[in-house]
């Protein structure tokens, strides 16, 4: 009725310092909190898609759970992301 929560993220991304430092944020998380990383990345893209330090900390998160995955369908998503920030990355 009202949307998703990602309509909010470019806002989100303004309040707390721009996609950079959600980015950084992210990266700090990714050895201990991959999933959380990924889901700052999400809104650092959200506001800012083709945010280098943005597709750099999704990338290493989804690098990250990959490496953790023992569920082949779960590889299989986490392969496609990192194919994705990997091409957005190349552009």
């Amino acid at each position: 009725m009202f949307g998703t929560a990602a309509a909010a993220y470019g806002e989100i991304a303004r309040l707390a310092g721009g996609a950079n430092a959600i980015a950084a944020r992210a990266k700090a998380l990714v050895a201990t909190d991959p999933v959380q990383a990924l889901y700052l990345t999400n809104i650092a893209l959200g506001s800012e898609p083709t945010d280098v330090a943005s597709l750099e900390a999704r990338l290493a998160a989804l690098r990250a759970l990959e490496r953790r995955s023992g569920n082949s369908s779960e590889r299989g998503w986490l392969q496609a992301g990192i194919r994705d920030a990997e091409a957005k990355l190349k552009r």
